[in-house]
């Protein structure tokens, strides 16, 4: 399966009702077929137990999951002749995650699943002969829906990255929460949510104000077209 489409059943299922989980998915117990795992249009899906190297476009970098069976080891970023340039220790803990490189192959994001099948966005920049994690963005757009919607509470917002945008520096983004998160048993003041679609910088971790839209199909998740949302 394209972990495209994997992901986007992870997070339809996020703000749906029931929580009827895909045969497939990397939930719960996590599944460790390595047929799951590789790169596509989605970015590339690393599977826990399974070796993965997901590629920068110049080829100059790589992001490793080394095989293991019961240990993970630390997930590296390494260079073209295999020398670890980084460890990514915010990232090791035996989830699935997946790595969506910038054009430029100076930046690239992850998804990190950080259970009950809900995954966080991460942003690392290649700078100086180092890999930076780059925490701005995430926050922006956490602040960005709680803001929008006051009863979400900020730990209960998750960014997840979709895609680069035109450019090649801002990332798509969508906020999801867990279906009962703004109900009484989570804040003080309950109310409605919607998934909200934004487009941020990397570098500055601004969110394009213009960019702000609330999800508009019932039926799932479907980023917004045209605009500022345009295709390169």
């Amino acid at each position: 399966m394209q972990y495209r489409a994997m992901r986007a059943l992870l997070l339809f299922f996020l703000f749906c009702s029931a929580w009827t989980v895909p045969a497939r998915a990397q939930v719960g117990a996590l599944q460790t077929d390595c047929k799951l795992g590789g790169g596509g249009p989605g970015g590339y899906q690393f599977v826990a137990t399974c070796a993965g190297r997901a590629r920068s476009p110049d080829g100059h970098f790589a992001v490793v999951q080394r095989a293991y069976q019961d240990k993970q080891p630390p997930i590296e970023v390494q260079d073209a002749r295999g020398r670890v340039v980084a460890r990514l220790s915010s990232i090791s803990d035996d989830m699935p995650f997946s790595v969506h490189w910038a054009p430029n192959s100076r930046w690239f994001f992850v998804n990190h699943h950080v259970g009950s099948f809900m995954d966080v966005l991460r942003v690392f920049e290649i700078a100086g002969g180092k890999v930076i994690e780059r925490p701005a963005l995430g926050r922006a757009a956490v602040k960005t829906a709680s803001l929008r919607y006051p009863c979400l509470g900020r730990d209960m917002v998750l960014p997840n990255g979709v895609r680069w945008a035109r450019g090649g520096h801002s990332i798509v983004l969508v906020t999801i929460s867990r279906p009962d998160a703004c109900s009484s048993d989570h804040t003080n003041r309950p109310g409605r949510w919607k998934p909200l679609w934004m487009i941020g910088d990397a570098r500055t971790g601004r969110v394009e104000a213009r960019s702000i839209q609330p999800n508009r199909d019932a039926r799932g998740l479907r980023e917004p077209r045209g605009g500022l949302y345009s295709r390169p």
